[in-house]
């Protein structure tokens, strides 16, 4: 600040830094958990490890290994779109003090929006997974379906393991059944079945390349998926959907197609795999983006800076098609206001805001009604 006491009379302009724009967080980067096929040291377990492409995976953590999850989910990634991962390995999926300092070195790594562990069905770990993802509030967890030949038995695994999963907030989207990709460890190559979250993973990263966070991840092909070893029919998967697992299908002509946009909530606010990521997003882009506003004097000039920055924001969501409405004022409403922050809360340093959008949903049923008609009859199907 220019001390003008020493300054002749006149006029004086200053340069001051203007709050910018919002950026939007990071959607689409990957934290894989899993045990490699090269070995790793105590030193290196569950320490977060970037890479950016299939080479530099290989390079790391060792190539093709049948029945080892990790790299066919790493591939299948890269292959559908991904271009970033953090590969966090573990001695032991199943040993609870590895996947812990594993969910402790991810708490570290703030760009991360999207968590898997491929192959791994066991609930506990998975329900971890899950709650590292609600007390985040930036990721969303990709879970594999048990490798299950009866879906729809009761108390078969598939079922019960959906059974016991649970996220109010719908942080986390169950997927079955498991694919078919090539194989190149055995020699000659061949095919192997591996789970698909890895390869779920990339559809996600690739539609928000593409299209943006608020498309859902669904009627989308997997790349690299030759198969399936099971073909469910119209009957099954409604039953699953219902039960909010998210299906793989075949269709005639077609590859295997992601088929399902369901969380695993039990309400409908965050039933949809696309809403809850579109919000975590709208979240993390306003805590990154208001950062400047930390220890401003809190007043009125401060909340409609607040104000003017968030508004700018929501409206490039909304013209993205992100958020449902004519106008603006339809998709979004930003309140900031002496109601909300009266003099009791001023007092404790907090500036309060209220944001409310109206996020838009997927075309999850489409109702075709046909009508025939012949001089004058009509009849009409729904």
């Amino acid at each position: 600040m220019v001390d003008y006491e020493t300054r002749a009379p006149g006029v004086y302009v200053e340069e001051v830094d203007a709050a910018g724009p919002i950026a939007g967080a990071s959607t689409s980067t990957l934290a894989l958990i899993g045990t490699p096929v090269a070995a790793i040291s105590n030193g290196t377990a569950g320490i977060p490890v970037a890479v950016t492409n299939w080479t530099q995976y290989t390079d790391q953590f060792g190539g093709y290994k049948t029945g080892s999850p990790l790299p066919y989910a790493m591939h299948g990634f890269f292959e559908n779109g991904g271009s970033l991962a953090y590969v966090v390995p573990v001695k032991d999926v199943n040993d609870s003090a590895g996947m812990a300092a594993a969910m402790d070195g991810l708490t570290r790594v703030r760009d991360v929006s999207l968590v898997c562990a491929p192959g791994l069905a066991d609930v506990g770990v998975q329900s971890t997974i899950l709650t590292h993802c609600e007390e985040m509030r930036d990721r969303f967890a990709i879970l594999d379906g048990a490798n299950d030949t009866d879906p729809l038995k009761a108390d078969g695994p598939l079922l019960t393991q959906r059974g016991a999963l649970l996220s109010t907030g719908g942080w986390g989207g169950l997927y079955w059944p498991w694919i078919v990709v090539d194989d190149p460890a055995p020699t000659p190559s061949a095919t192997t079945t591996v789970p698909p979250s890895g390869h779920v993973a990339g559809i996600m990263a690739r539609g928000d390349a593409q299209v943006g966070v608020h498309k859902a991840p669904a009627n989308e092909p997997v790349r690299g998926a030759r198969a399936l070893p099971y073909l469910l029919n119209d009957t099954e998967q409604g039953q699953l959907n219902h039960a909010g697992i998210n299906a793989i299908r075949m269709f005639p002509g077609s590859p295997p197609l992601l088929w399902g946009a369901r969380t695993v909530t039990d309400g409908t606010a965050w039933r949809y795999v696309n809403v809850r990521r579109l919000v975590a997003y709208i979240e993390e882009s306003l805590l990154q983006g208001l950062r400047w506003a930390v220890f401003e004097p809190n007043g009125t000039g401060l909340w409609k800076s607040l104000d003017r920055t968030i508004t700018d924001f929501l409206t490039r969501v909304w013209q993205a098609g992100a958020l449902f409405g004519r106008t603006a004022k339809d998709a979004f409403y930003v309140r900031i206001d002496e109601e909300l922050n009266p003099a009791s809360v001023r007092d404790l340093g907090q500036v309060v805001i209220e944001i409310g959008v109206a996020p838009v949903r997927p075309a999850e049923f489409v109702v075709v009604r046909i009508g025939l008609w012949d001089s004058g009859s009509q009849t009409t199907e729904s």
